[in-house]
């Protein structure tokens, strides 16, 4: 009987180690788990980046008015045998614009701009709702020299040559139109009759 409770104790204490072993973590799962417990998370993925975009500046509204001033009868670099005229470089000229007959004609604008050493000038007018074609005027205003210096086209310095379109000319962006001087804006010699020394 003592032999059979041995033999059963034995048995016992052998499933009970089996059962243990199957319920209770061992030392070996723990080794097995070890690499769990020095997991590291991938970082997040970066965000998308910010847009690169800039949108394009405003494009500010300008009216263009642009042309030649020649010397008459002076055949010098880029002589026009057809108006018998050359450029005159350094010569000025002023674009004024005037408000309407209940303003009295008041000046609103008045710009003047010298032009370059081909005779070409430029004025850009910023303030489009104050010009009118109408009411804007282009005067010569000074010669570089004395030997080209008497006022040809207008004859009269104080009369303002009129603004048509430049249908031709390519409009900058912005542009509310190209404009030049009706007739071309001129000098002629003065007594001597000479050329201006270029």
């Amino acid at each position: 009987m003592a032999a059979s409770l041995k033999v059963n104790g034995a048995v016992l204490a052998t499933v009970a180690a089996i059962f243990l072993a199957a319920v209770l973590p061992s030392h070996a799962s723990t080794t097995v788990d070890e690499p769990a417990a020095n997991y590291k998370p991938a970082a997040p993925a970066p965000p998308p980046p910010a847009s690169s975009y800039t949108p394009p500046p405003a494009v500010q509204p300008v009216v263009v008015v642009h042309g030649v001033i020649y010397c008459k009868s002076c055949k010098l670099r880029g002589y026009n045998s057809g108006m018998d005229a050359s450029p005159l470089p350094n010569a000025t000229v002023s674009l004024v614009c005037y408000g309407d007959e209940e303003s009295g004609y008041r000046v609103l604008n008045q710009t003047s701009t010298a032009a370059d050493r081909n005779g070409y000038f430029i004025v850009m007018v910023y303030d489009v709702d104050m010009f009118d074609r109408h009411t804007c005027r282009l005067y010569l205003r000074s010669s570089p020299t004395p030997l080209c210096a008497r006022p040809s086209v207008p004859s009269n310095p104080k009369l303002g040559l009129t603004l048509v379109r430049d249908r031709a000319a390519t409009a900058p962006r912005g542009s509310r139109g190209v404009y030049h001087a009706r007739t071309a804006l001129m000098y002629a010699p003065g007594a001597g009759g000479k050329c201006p020394p270029y």
